[in-house]
């Protein structure tokens, strides 16, 4: 009779032997593909007690530290996930079923706990992120700090690139921290986004401060719609983008994601509009009204005399008159509301 194809199932089974007692270890340990349990899982289970489990599995964690069987299609396994690290322990679960080097989805940690158990070096770790697991090697970064590093970028800046992200860890944590281990680690949270993968580009939709959508939400409140190229230089006007403005083509991307924006060529419009009122600060409102009373630019020296008549704040005023992304530079020296460059020619 022709003998089945050993799998990692039937060769962890074997090694345990016969009988009730190989089932409770094999159950406990994960060697049944399900990721092992407590003692008291198990015991509710098979039937018997917690501590009936307890002296079963000590019994074989004895028995296989002592004799350390071979275990080629461990060995086997732990090389395909290392070859196949960094990624989701689902996709590779379902990799090694489709190459019959498991005859069911097994779950890694019943891998985990064999290598434990038989004294195999083990390169791999799994770290849980958002309820997705995560394979690993042992010597990177944490998947902690890759996403809080990638949080703080994006409530910074809006939007980041892998690279970005990668060269901080590095400056924070030791160990082989590559673009693949941070797409993988950031690919695990529901509110990732890639805006132009080949250039690394992404976002994290789920933080309600955007610094970019806030800002074009200020442009919008005064002109809408406003043409692409308007609105990335606005953007990049704000202080406290210091300079950053990204790709114009990764700019339009995001507004094809980002809620409330719609695009037309390269033309960006706010569904519904947004009320100054509820975006713009008080001395932005204020610098608002004075250009749209005077014909809707003024020379810088013409702006700063109103405003300050009016007893607005000179540290506030300059600060916002350099940097609010609400305002443009046109021809003559003269300044007005981003987007009013044709009426300010008249």
């Amino acid at each position: 009779m022709m003998r089945s194809k050993l799998t990692l199932e039937r060769e962890l089974r074997d090694l345990l032997g016969t009988g009730r007692k190989a089932r409770i270890a094999a159950r406990y340990y994960g060697f049944d593909g399900r990721g092992g349990g407590t003692l008291q899982t198990v015991g509710n289970e098979i039937g018997v007690t917690r501590e009936r489990v307890r002296q079963i599995v000590t019994a074989a964690s004895q028995w296989l530290g002592t004799v350390r069987p071979a275990s080629p299609m461990l060995n086997r396994t732990i090389e395909f996930v290392a070859d196949h690290m960094p990624a989701a322990a689902a996709e590779i679960e379902a990799e090694l079923q489709f190459q019959q080097l498991t005859s069911g989805l097994f779950r890694l940690e019943g891998v985990i706990k064999a290598a434990e158990l038989l004294g195999r070096h083990l390169p791999f770790s799994i770290t849980e992120v958002k309820g997705e697991r995560l394979v690993h090697a042992r010597d990177t970064p944490s998947v902690d700090t890759i996403v809080r590093i990638a949080r703080r970028a994006i409530s910074r800046w809006g939007m980041a690139t892998l690279s970005d992200v990668v060269a901080e860890v590095r400056k924070v944590e030791a160990g082989v921290c590559d673009r693949k281990l941070v797409e993988q680690a950031l690919a695990c949270l529901g509110d990732f986004h890639w805006l132009e993968q080949s250039a690394d580009w992404f976002w994290l939709s789920d933080n309600p401060n955007n610094p970019v959508l806030n800002r074009m939400r200020k442009i919008l409140s005064v002109a809408n719609p406003i043409d692409i190229s308007e609105l990335w230089a606005g953007i990049g006007r704000d202080y406290r983008m210091k300079g950053f403005s990204p790709p114009k083509r990764v700019l339009l991307e995001f507004c094809r994601q980002a809620p409330g924006l719609r695009i037309h060529d390269e033309t960006v419009n706010a569904e519904p509009g947004v009320s100054s009122d509820d975006i713009l600060s008080e001395t932005e409102r204020d610098i608002v009204h004075m250009l749209c009373e005077h014909g809707g630019t003024l020379t810088a020296s013409e702006l700063t005399s109103i405003c300050l008549g009016m007893g607005v704040n000179q540290r506030t005023f300059y600060r916002n008159f350099v940097s609010s992304p609400i305002i443009s530079r046109y021809a003559g020296g003269l300044y007005g509301l981003i987007g009013s460059g044709e009426r300010s020619a008249h």
